[in-house]
C-alpha cells in the first residue's frame, strides 16, 4: 500500500521504517550490529530504541528507502 499511495493520491509522504533491524530470521543480519554499535550511547540512552532519520544515519542506511528508521538493541521475534 506504502509503494503506491504517491501514485494514486499525489502526496509525497513522510516514511518510516520500524522493521529495519528486525530479525525475521532470513539468513545473515552482520550489518545490523555495524549499524547499531555507532548508536549504542544513543539507544542506551533511550533504552534500547530510537528513532532516526535516514539522512542523519550511519552509512549502512546510506541510500535507504524511507525517510526515518526505527533502530533497537531488541531485535528477536517473539
Amino acid at each position: 500500500m506504502g509503494c503506491l499511495f504517491p501514485g494514486l493520491s499525489g502526496i509525497d509522504p513522510f516514511v518510516i521504517d520500524q522493521t529495519v533491524t528486525v530479525d525475521f530470521g532470513h539468513g545473515s543480519r552482520s550489518w545490523v550490529q555495524g549499524l547499531l554499535d555507532p548508536l549504542a550511547g544513543t539507544l542506551a540512552a533511550y533504552g534500547g530504541t530510537a528513532g532516526i532519520l535516514t539522512g542523519q544515519a550511519p552509512p549502512q542506511l546510506t541510500g535507504y528507502p524511507a525517510d526515518a528508521v526505527v533502530v533497537s538493541t531488541d531485535n528477536a521475534l517473539s
